[in-house]
């Protein structure tokens, strides 16, 4: 997956990353895992490696880590904000 960078603009506030939903003008506040997570999208990780960066981070077991991924990446999905990759 990767960000539609055309739909959103973000800044790195700190312990949060405060992002703009371009369409609806709607606000989001990331934190903690969820920052990490967009930042690793930002980057280019794969879900793979964004799992792996949770696990190392918060060391949580790969099953959580993959159920959080999960969930942040639908929740953009559904959004807009991301896309598969080609």
């Amino acid at each position: 997956m990767r960000l539609r960078v055309d739909q959103v603009a973000w800044r790195d506030v700190g312990d949060e990353l405060i992002v703009l939903e371009l369409a609806t003008s709607t606000y989001l506040t990331l934190n903690g895992s969820a920052k990490q997570l967009w930042l690793g999208l930002v980057s280019g990780a794969t879900a793979e490696e964004l799992v792996g960066s949770l696990v190392a981070a918060y060391g949580i077991s790969v099953d959580q880590a993959g159920a959080d991924t999960e969930s942040f990446l639908a929740a953009l999905l559904e959004r807009k904000l991301i896309e598969p990759d080609d």
